[in-house]
């Protein structure tokens, strides 16, 4: 209770009153009994003599009063002490008080006693009456003080009470409140002062919790990964990139060590490498057969003082991939021209020697040069194709057409090739069979190309079954065939651009590589999916799923 504002000054309040009052009072007093005396009596020879006095005079040594003993003990005490004697006597309710002069002769010799004697009775009974009268007053004063300074500290300590308890709402996120302003004093600033101060602090938490949602949702999305690491080596915040980076939980990343985690990860760094060791931190991982690039950014305080590091772990795999594949393309597109150039060039040259006498040479030669430059050209028309698909520059000429017209025509017109190998073609397929909304010239170039591998890697009297059947609102064409098939581990890269499971043979059959590769990209512009299924000696399926118009 003595730790309040509102005790404390009433406490103050109280002593102050007090004192003044004790002061007040012996100053008073004093003044009354010196007043008094004053008034009483006057001066006889400089000793002030009261009225009604008894006034007595003694020789030194030869007192004249025998048996006041009080007489004779101020007068033995100033022969003894040489100076003034002054006492107070009261016996029951009477007061009186005695002085004893000394008188001196010229030469200093005690001649002398003048005694007074006066009763004070009066004079007691009145000065206690003003003390009583004093101490009624102090206590009157003293209550009057308490109350009053209770309500002044009152109206000091409520708004500050209102103010501590809205503080504590204030704290625990309760940005609504509002403490009332019942003066223009500084108490009134105060409370002013609070309702600013709690206005601005709920604007500045929204902005900052609005913030703190767009980073969160920044880093959340983020493809990249986003590992925080203080000085000491703690990983302090992470983003779900990571943990699929790393196949980790959340719960095994954050707040752990970076060095324990960058052991378990074979990631061969510590903490201290992302503060002094640039080369070390900014490299390119291998982590889950994933390609990380690392790149290591230092942040710090107000103080520039280095307080942590992020890392951005930016999974490059796919760049890679399509990197490698820009350099493979490149490489095979040079290989496949260079192959048939040399050709030509060797057998026009071959021609230009001389040979062009021989006519059966000639004409074998020009057919051979015939054919290499008819390859070129397959070769170049492809490339094109690819190059408008990729860049979204194809004319579609989309309209509804029926799918079960241009399997039919496509098997029809192939059967030709696949008798030639003595192989059997079949054509199955399910009744009303929905038209489909696409470009017809494009989806039959498709179903011609893998009729045609599948002819071109079945052996003679093998068997090819073209199936047309609807399942939900995709329409399936399935081409199965009992051919050489593909090894499994060639499955995934079979539409990749100038890929060959037999290359030696693929080339000997006139294939460019990239047939797979254009009929997947025309599928999926008609928001189709193309897949194959094989296994190496036992055949292959393939699937096109076309959706219905």
């Amino acid at each position: 209770m003595l730790r309040s504002i509102q005790w404390k000054l009433v406490i103050i309040s109280f002593l102050l009153v007090w004192l003044a009052m004790s002061i007040i009072g012996v100053f008073v007093t004093n003044e009354i009994q010196n007043n008094w005396f004053i008034g009483q009596g006057g001066q006889i020879d400089g000793v002030r003599v009261l009225k009604d006095a008894q006034v007595l005079l003694a020789v030194a040594g030869k007192p004249d009063i025998k048996g006041e003993s009080l007489v004779e003990y101020m007068i033995d005490q100033i022969i003894k002490q040489k100076k003034e004697i002054v006492m107070d006597n009261e016996v029951g309710n009477e007061y009186s008080k005695s002085i004893a002069i000394p008188i001196y002769s010229t030469n200093d010799v005690l001649v002398g006693v003048i005694y007074i004697n006066a009763d004070l009775s009066e004079i007691e009974g009145n000065m206690k009456k003003i003390n009583s009268m004093l101490t009624y007053a102090t206590i009157w004063a003293l209550a009057i003080t308490v109350l009053l300074g209770s309500l002044l500290a009152k109206t000091i300590t409520d708004p500050i009470k209102d103010v501590i308890s809205k503080a504590e709402k204030l704290a625990k996120g309760e940005f609504e409140q509002v403490v009332t302003v019942k003066s223009n004093d500084e108490i009134g600033q105060l409370t002013g002062m609070f309702n600013y101060l709690s206005d601005r602090l709920k604007t500045t938490l929204d902005e900052t919790g609005n913030e703190k949602n767009k980073l969160d949702t920044i880093l959340t999305n983020m493809t990249d990964g986003i590992i925080a690491v203080a000085s000491t080596g703690e990983i302090i915040h992470t983003n779900p990139a990571v943990y699929d980076i790393f196949s980790i939980s959340k719960e095994d990343m954050e707040n752990k060590n970076f060095d324990d985690i960058a052991e378990r990860m074979n990631w061969r760094i510590n903490h201290e490498d992302l503060f002094t060791n640039s080369e070390k931190a900014n490299n390119i991982l291998v982590i889950n057969d994933l390609i990380i690039k690392t790149n290591v950014v230092l942040f710090g305080n107000e103080k520039n003082e280095t307080m942590g590091a992020i890392i951005v772990l930016q999974d490059v795999t796919e760049q890679e991939k399509l990197d490698r594949m820009r350099k493979e393309f490149v490489a095979n597109v040079s290989h496949e021209l260079r192959t048939p150039l040399t050709t030509i060039k060797s057998y026009t040259e071959t021609l230009l020697d001389g040979a062009m006498e021989n006519k059966e040479y000639t004409a074998n030669f020009l057919k051979v040069i015939d054919s290499e430059t008819e390859r070129m050209t397959r070769l170049v028309k492809d490339l094109l194709q690819l190059s408008k698909l990729d860049y979204d520059n194809t004319q579609w000429n989309m309209k509804k057409f029926s799918i079960y017209k241009i399997v039919s025509e496509c098997v029809y017109r192939m059967n030709i090739s696949a008798k030639q190998k003595r192989q059997v073609l079949e054509f199955n397929s399910d009744l009303d069979i929905p038209e489909i909304m696409g470009d017809k010239d494009r989806i039959e170039q498709v179903i011609v190309n893998i009729l045609s591998n599948a002819i071109k890697y079945t052996p003679e009297k093998g068997k090819i079954s073209v199936n047309l059947s609807l399942e939900e609102d995709n329409i399936i064409v399935k081409v199965a065939d009992t051919g050489i098939g593909i090894p499994k581990e060639d499955l995934p890269r079979l539409f990749e651009r100038f890929y060959r499971v037999d290359k030696a043979r693929s080339r000997m059959l006139g294939g460019t590589g990239l047939g797979l590769s254009i009929a997947r990209q025309i599928v999926e512009a008609h928001k189709g999916k193309i897949r194959i299924q094989s296994e190496y000696g036992q055949g292959t399926q393939v699937f096109i799923s076309l959706p219905v118009a």
